[in-house]
């Protein structure tokens, strides 16, 4: 009777290891480059309301999340390099104009530790 307690305890144990959350940091550098995107989601906003325009972009970047963002860069077309403070991750986003909307045409470095939502 004991000898099965024991071993459901252990089995149940085995099971919430399996189940807690990774916190590698390949995971983590992923997670960081999800919040470098929504950091720069009204920034984004801002380059695509001129890029529609057809106007040159001129927008200047506000980072408040500095301890995530190393730098930003920006071109007149609206294509922008993100750079990362914390975590070695650089991705490239590049305005797609389609129906009068935009699409951020999505890419980065290293690409294990980019965020899904950053399409390729």
């Amino acid at each position: 009777m004991i000898s099965r307690w024991i071993v459901g305890v252990m089995l149940l144990f085995g099971v919430l290891l399996f189940m807690l959350p990774k916190s590698d940091d390949e995971t983590l550098s992923r997670i960081a480059s999800a919040s470098m995107l929504k950091c720069t989601r009204d920034f984004r906003e801002q380059v695509a309301r001129q890029v529609i325009r057809q106007d040159e972009v001129d927008v200047k970047f506000n980072n408040k999340c500095p301890d995530l963002i190393g730098s930003l860069e920006v071109n007149e077309h609206g294509e922008m390099v993100i750079g990362g403070e914390l975590y070695s991750i650089r991705m490239i986003l590049i305005p797609v104009v389609e129906n009068d909307k935009i699409r951020w045409s999505c890419s980065g470095e290293p690409a294990a530790a980019v965020t899904k939502l950053c399409n390729r």
